[in-house]
């Protein structure tokens, strides 16, 4: 990752805990983006930050707590724009799932290329197994309800299915924010793929 740090400027008088928590979670970001996930370390964080050790260390007891509040963060940036789709009034299954790959795509473009070392730090933990799992059971969770208008899944029989539909969503976003292609490649791709999938799944009868 190559690039200068630009530091920010000092702010004047207290931050409440929340403000310090976001600040702090920007400041990793920064590290990660322009040194890299090794570089990223509760004591590397605090120096950056331009605070003491302990107050890092309250906000996230461990590094890897650290790297799954910066997930955390990253998932809720993609979810708020992937929402957006299920408050629109999609006419077909193919414009549900397009506006629903097109949310995802641009939401990890947007949470930028150092989401993905986050993501790989967090593969190399065991204690962040069950942490992952769960991100993944959130998404599968938000696509299953932003299809209901068009498909009957459940969440236990069809968790599979669903799970191959958020890979396909997934890895094609990845792909885009490498620039491997484009994002309306990726989306066009997705909404292709997703709506085969579930098109040819023996368990559902679609509408055409």
């Amino acid at each position: 990752m190559g690039g200068e740090m630009v530091p920010e400027r000092p702010r004047t008088g207290r931050m409440s805990r929340s403000e310090r928590r976001t600040q702090l979670v920007r400041t990793a970001f920064e590290i990660v983006r322009f040194e890299g996930a090794n570089a990223l370390t509760l004591v590397r964080l605090a120096e950056r930050a331009g605070v003491s050790r302990p107050v890092v260390y309250d906000h996230f007891s461990s590094r890897e707590g650290l790297l799954m509040a910066l997930y955390r963060d990253y998932d809720e940036q993609i979810v708020r724009t992937v929402r957006q789709v299920s408050q629109e009034q999609a006419r077909s299954l193919d414009e549900l799932v397009s506006a629903f790959a097109a949310a995802y795509v641009e939401g990890v473009l947007a949470a930028g290329r150092e989401c993905g070392e986050v993501q790989a730090a967090l593969l190399g933990s065991p204690e962040t197994g069950q942490f992952l799992r769960q991100s993944r059971r959130f998404y599968v969770e938000e696509f299953r309800t932003a299809l209901e208008p068009f498909v009957s899944l459940s969440a236990e029989a069809d968790l599979a299915l669903l799970t191959a539909i958020l890979g396909i969503v997934e890895s094609l976003a990845r792909a885009a924010a490498e620039e491997e292609f484009s994002a309306a490649h990726a989306v066009a791709t997705a909404t292709s793929a997703v709506v085969g999938v579930l098109r040819g799944n023996s368990r559902q009868t679609l509408p055409t």
